[in-house]
């Protein structure tokens, strides 16, 4: 009888001594990134300089276009919401860290960046123009926006004629020097620029030819 006894008393009191061996839980500290009530005024604390002031007066950070970046979540509507970024908890040391537009290991990874800019430009709305980049040559070769574009300026280079030629030299020399011919024919080059018959952001440029082919 005391064996019997002794195996119950066993059997109701060992789960609960295990439970009580097993290590805690992990604390969970994630918290939800999410945007902030104030905007961009909450990253002007921090980030004030020359590029911030160009934004202001550029295409982009036209407030009184509802479907700019500036108009809508600000600084967040491109570079993600920040809330946890700015949060006094973490002293402003970025945990996790905001999309951040470059080339190299330092930077967010380049389909992050594309899907922010498609985010807005996939369809035709404020007058900002549309791309079809999925079929574009330079999707397939792994260019970022941010290799040609810069929207922290005043005007876009790629929107300068003479700045578009120059950011389409850095890749494209070779293709440029054929051009040469031009002056043979009393074409005048320097009205022009790269896009005026090519357009990257499709799969066929502005005369129907293959933009990357050229047929």
């Amino acid at each position: 009888m005391k064996c019997f006894l002794l195996t119950l008393l066993l059997l109701f009191t060992l789960p609960g001594w295990a439970v009580a061996q097993q290590p805690d839980e992990p604390i969970r500290t994630h918290r939800e990134q999410v945007y902030t009530e104030k905007g961009a005024e909450a990253c002007l604390r921090c980030h004030s300089g020359e590029k911030m002031r160009n934004l202001k007066d550029s295409v982009h950070g036209n407030i009184e276009n509802m479907f700019t970046p500036l108009a809508s979540q600000g600084c967040e509507a491109c570079h993600g919401p920040g809330s946890i970024h700015i949060s006094r908890a973490h002293g402003g040391a970025g945990f996790p860290k905001m999309i951040d537009f470059g080339r190299g290991s330092n930077f967010s990874p380049r389909d992050v960046q594309v899907e922010a800019c498609l985010a807005c430009h996939h369809e035709d709305k404020g007058g900002r123009s549309v791309i079809e980049w999925q079929s574009s040559s330079h999707n397939r070769k792994s260019i970022n926006c941010s290799t040609c574009h810069s929207i922290h300026e005043v005007t876009d280079p790629m929107h300068d004629a003479d700045q578009q030629v120059a950011t389409c030299n850095r890749c494209h020399r070779k293709a440029l020097q054929k051009h040469e011919h031009f002056e043979e024919r009393n074409i005048n080059f320097d009205a022009l620029s790269c896009g005026t018959c090519h357009n990257v952001h499709e799969a066929f440029d502005r005369e129907g030819r293959h933009a990357e082919s050229g047929q």
